[in-house]
């Protein structure tokens, strides 16, 4: 039961600030944790990370199957400066991504955190709750900045 309050106290909040996809995975999870299903965690936490990647990559594809960005527009992105500074943020937002990632894996203690601003951000600053990993990226480059 002590499992069960940080991720009731993480639903609660998420509901109150209308932060819908963090209010349904820590329904899940909670149900996982309810029902005694604790043999999915470590499904979910190899493999999680990777479906959500997964439907994001499909939901990003799908202009491309409608006709909304053509082969030309492919070009044009080596020929604009929206589209080269566009590759400069791919190959960022990646980086930090992987550097996200790697540093949840080692410091999971530092996911409270990560989700109380995003919380804030998807409460009072019209944020998006796709950016876990992000921040955690931003985290561990910001840190290192410092020296930790």
């Amino acid at each position: 039961m002590n499992n069960t309050w940080p991720l009731l106290i993480i639903l609660i909040i998420s509901i109150f600030t209308k932060n819908n996809l963090l209010a349904a995975a820590a329904g899940v999870v909670l149900i996982l944790d309810l029902m005694n299903l604790h043999q999915f965690y470590s499904l979910l936490e190899r493999r999680g990370i990777e479906a959500g990647i997964l439907f994001l990559s499909i939901a990003l594809l799908i202009p491309f199957a409608t006709g909304r960005v053509t082969i030309q527009d492919m070009f044009k992105t080596f020929s604009s400066t929206a589209g080269l500074f566009s590759i400069i943020g791919g190959l960022l937002g990646a980086y930090l991504n992987a550097q996200g990632v790697q540093f949840i894996s080692n410091k999971p203690e530092i996911m409270p955190g990560i989700l109380l601003g995003v919380v804030i951000s998807v409460a009072f600053f019209g944020g998006v709750s796709v950016g876990p990993i992000m921040a955690a990226g931003i985290t561990a480059l910001l840190l290192s900045l410092i020296g930790n």
